[in-house]
């Protein structure tokens, strides 16, 4: 890995703006140079580095030269932001989810990217969380059979801002591609806090991923939550509560055959110490930028953030058309340009 000092910067100062000033300042390597905003209330944020200029447009932002560009804006602009920074000749790209609102646009970037040599990464975080590292690698070994079914329910709009995480976590847990989409999409319950020209709702999502694999994705727009996960295995079950941190897993048996008198055999296990279901959206996004900073494959790179939008739309798609099972990827040129206001 390289020690030369990299230049970044962070367009778009709102919530998850702030966290990036706070993730890149554990970054020796690292100088903010810049942040962008249009709303000059948004750059006035306390633990900004006094040298970090302060920006309403893009503009002026590439007069001395920025490797590292963080875009922690909305959605709709995601594209043209991503094509701006890498015709100018940024080394590395973090992308906020959703990656763009339709699939050619992250098509587009990805191809943009690979011609200009970008490292790109989609900020699917949770690939970063250990709990769920540590859980891809126990699914993955067979210990506990083979993987059936997920469910995963969280509060909150919606399915673009919130559900797309869920779908590649899915993606990430099983190392499976999701084959068929169906969904019913609810109508908007209250107005998008990010204003009236976003559409955002909830849903349920069923995700086939062939060879008896189904998740079952449920974003509640008006839901209690908190956020829950369940992973059913042919020897295993695990459940998840970020908010509390619990770890449930209880174990099959598979030996024990039941029958008349005889019930199956369980016991419950436990998480390796200090891992908790509660997750830590700092140290998340620190692993995001350490891997796209880093030399090796980029874990939530441009091609896991098209999927997952890919999703998105045939999500959008099936809903409309019917609740069909829509096949991915998409196979329509029309398909995939269609273009979702999602936040």
């Amino acid at each position: 890995m390289s020690t030369d000092k990299i230049k970044a910067a962070i367009i778009g100062m709102g919530p998850h703006g702030r966290r990036i000033v706070d993730v890149v300042g554990r970054f020796p390597r690292v100088e903010l140079t810049a942040v962008v905003d249009r709303q000059t209330s948004a750059l006035n944020y306390e633990k900004l580095p006094a040298s970090t200029a302060r920006l309403e447009s893009t503009d002026a932002l590439w007069n001395g030269g920025v490797d590292l560009v963080c875009i922690a804006t909305n959605g709709p602009s995601h594209a043209a932001i991503a094509a701006e920074a890498i015709a100018r000749g940024v080394r590395y790209l973090m992308v906020e989810k959703p990656m763009a609102c339709s699939v050619v646009e992250c098509e587009q970037i990805v191809e943009q990217a690979a011609k200009a040599g970008t490292r790109v990464a989609v900020d699917h975080v949770r690939r970063h969380a250990p709990i769920y590292r540590w859980l891809r690698e126990r699914i993955v070994s067979g210990d506990w059979g083979q993987i059936r079914a997920i469910w995963m329910q969280r509060p909150g709009i919606g399915l673009g801002c919130n559900a797309v995480h869920s779908f590649d976590t899915v993606r990430f847990l099983t190392g499976r591609e999701v084959r068929r989409v169906t969904a019913w999409v609810d109508d908007p319950i209250a107005k998008n806090p990010r204003g009236a020209d976003f559409v955002d709702p909830g849903g349920l999502v069923v995700l086939d991923m062939g060879k008896d694999l189904r998740a079952v994705v449920a974003q509640i727009e008006d839901g209690a939550g908190p956020t829950a996960v369940e992973i059913d295995m042919t020897a295993a079950r695990i459940r998840l509560d970020e908010q509390s941190g619990a770890v449930e897993i209880v174990e099959r048996d598979l030996s024990v055959k039941p029958g008349p008198g005889r019930p199956a055999a369980y016991k419950r296990s436990e998480a390796p110490d200090g891992l908790s279901a509660k997750t830590d959206m700092l140290l998340m996004i620190e692993g995001c930028l350490a891997d796209l900073l880093g030399d090796g494959p980029v874990a939530s790179d441009g091609a896991q953030g098209l999927a997952t939008v890919e999703i998105l739309v045939a999500a959008h798609l099936s809903h409309r058309r019917g609740n069909v099972p829509i096949d991915v990827p998409l196979a329509s040129l029309s398909d995939r340009k269609e273009w979702l206001p999602v936040t």
